[in-house]
């Protein structure tokens, strides 16, 4: 009875906090794959062990006016009660003392993947193929896509991630200013390590002077190429290649090392940073290394950068590890900069395909001949669909029409995402735990392409499901809430398994892991 009166009182609590949800979500089925190899030139994974894989006169900060951010402004989604409900009594339920099956080993490889390896390992490859040519004109070679449906998951939001053209993690194309996110993250990391906020103003010994906010501000909201960089020149280009562009982060193939405004970001002068009573003396830095981005370049790829915006928007939503360790006011601004920039290539295909006008937090960037491009996050206010969205588009010597042709292709790609439903999906683990045990099957045999068993426990599941590198297998319930799944034709080696548990509909538990199957 105990049991039961806690867990009607924290129900209450939670009803009153929440609110009634309109409905719940359905589960995530499985969608369509063409799984390509995840390895590609430049991929700097996190640290591994042994053989295992691893200005004074500058114009004033601008009114921010324009449409309210997607998040900013208004409460983010509330929890699923009945998740949060079904976790906390399968976490406080004890174990019965007979009929317990023996213990599994949990065969998880140390270290995990990276989030952006995952990613590539289970990014749908082939939905969005139609979607692109229903655009009225024909897309030029090199063209770019990744897109991504935000989906109550676990805990927090969850990914289904979408590619097409040449895909999310090519590095094909000159970013141009959607980089300007990512210098003005590694400006507030460094003054963070410092104690001090967006709010120091930054005297720099070769003249220039004002908040580091405002020059945030500008480099975002205007895309002032100088602005962008003194954010390079206060992050030291060193320090910003070598601790914040790094896969923990993750950006674990993104270099910056090219100015935008003419000069050298490669040597910062010394500045003084001042802050209230506070004051920092910084001596000059200079970047003695090469990151490997030709002609000393900026290189990224469109998942990394919206990784950056992902983690700046849904930062209230996301888990505390995803986001960056940054002061409340610095985000809360560098929000209110991406949520109100200048006008979004994206806009008046979101406006079509929506019938509504969107609420889209993102940055743009050109180049004079080469590209055009535009990433961030989209909403739908009409449905409440929220989507993160990245295109570019080669301008061929006319960049009006290439902004043009990227409205146009997000017309046509939100409007197939707005069609689909369950798909796989990535999202950090979270709710009731789960443990992977992988054997090979009695009649597998030792050649490529073998039969293997996964044994799963899954406390307080009554249904399971599970994908090995993208491809959903079949659960079968055994003994409690042990689970055992067939696998076919996966050859030894790493692979990624995800497991998500569900009990009575709702889904209670997420885990993504890389197994070995067979010996290394």
């Amino acid at each position: 009875m105990k049991d039961v009166a806690r867990l009607v009182f924290v129900l209450a609590i939670l009803w009153i906090a929440c609110g009634e949800r309109g409905g719940r979500a359905g589960g995530e089925g499985p969608g369509p794959r063409d799984m390509g190899s995840e390895f590609e030139p430049g991929y700097r994974d996190a640290p591994s062990e042994g053989t295992e894989p691893r200005t004074s006169g500058v114009p004033a900060v601008p009114d921010p006016g324009g449409p309210r951010p997607p998040t900013a402004d208004r409460r983010p989604p509330p929890p699923d009660v009945a998740a949060t409900l079904l976790a906390l009594h399968c976490a406080d339920q004890q174990p019965a003392t007979s009929h317990q099956p023996p213990a599994l080993r949990d065969d998880a490889v140390e270290p995990d993947w990276s989030w952006e390896r995952k990613a590539r390992r289970v990014i749908d490859r082939t939905t969005l193929a139609a979607a692109v040519r229903k655009v009225p004109f024909e897309l030029p070679e090199g063209f770019a896509v990744y897109a991504a449906r935000i989906v109550p998951g676990v805990g927090g939001p969850a990914y289904v991630l979408y590619q097409a053209g040449t895909g999310a993690f090519t590095q094909e194309f000159w970013p141009a200013s959607t980089v300007k996110v990512l210098a003005a993250l590694g400006a507030l990391d460094f003054v963070h390590s410092l104690g001090l906020t967006g709010a120091a103003q930054v005297a720099f010994d070769s003249g220039a002077t004002d908040t580091l906010r405002a020059i945030i501000d500008r480099a975002i909201r205007v895309s002032s190429n100088e602005d962008y960089d003194l954010t390079v020149l206060v992050a030291g280009l060193d320090r910003l290649n070598q601790e914040f562009l790094t896969a923990e982060r993750g950006f674990p193939t993104t270099v910056l090392e090219r100015s935008y405004g003419g000069g050298s970001v490669r040597s910062s002068p010394g500045m003084t940073l001042t802050e209230g009573e506070r004051t920092e003396r910084v001596g000059a830095r200079r970047g003695r290394a090469s990151y490997g981005c030709p002609d000393n370049g900026n290189c990224a790829d469109l998942f990394e950068l919206t990784e950056a915006i992902r983690r700046v928007v849904l930062r209230a939503e996301i888990p505390e590890a995803e986001r960056f360790e940054l002061d409340a006011s610095d985000l809360a601004a560098l929000d209110d900069a991406l949520c109100n920039a200048d006008s979004s290539s994206f806009l008046d295909g979101a406006r079509a395909a929506f019938g509504v006008e969107p609420r889209i937090c993102h940055k743009t960037g050109s180049s004079r001949e080469d590209e055009a491009l535009d990433h961030g996050l989209i909403e739908d206010p009409a449905t409440g669909a929220r989507y993160l969205l990245a295109a570019e588009i080669p301008g061929e010597g006319d960049i009006p029409e290439a902004r043009e042709r990227l409205s146009a292709l997000a017309e046509q790609v939100l409007r197939a995402l707005a069609k689909q439903h369950g798909g796989l999906m990535l999202q950090p683990d979270a709710g009731v735990p789960l443990v992977v045990q992988v054997d090979r099957a009695e009649s597998g045999g030792r050649r490529r392409g073998g039969r293997w068993v996964l044994t799963i426990d899954a406390p307080c599941a009554d249904e399971l499901a599970v994908w090995v590198d993208g491809r959903k297998s079949e659960a079968a319930a055994g003994e409690g809430s042990r689970f055992t799944v067939e696998t076919r034709a996966t050859p030894p080696g790493d692979h990624l398994v995800i497991v998500v548990a569900s009990r009575e509909g709702v889904r209670i538990g997420y885990r993504s892991l890389r197994v070995r199957f067979g010996a290394p």
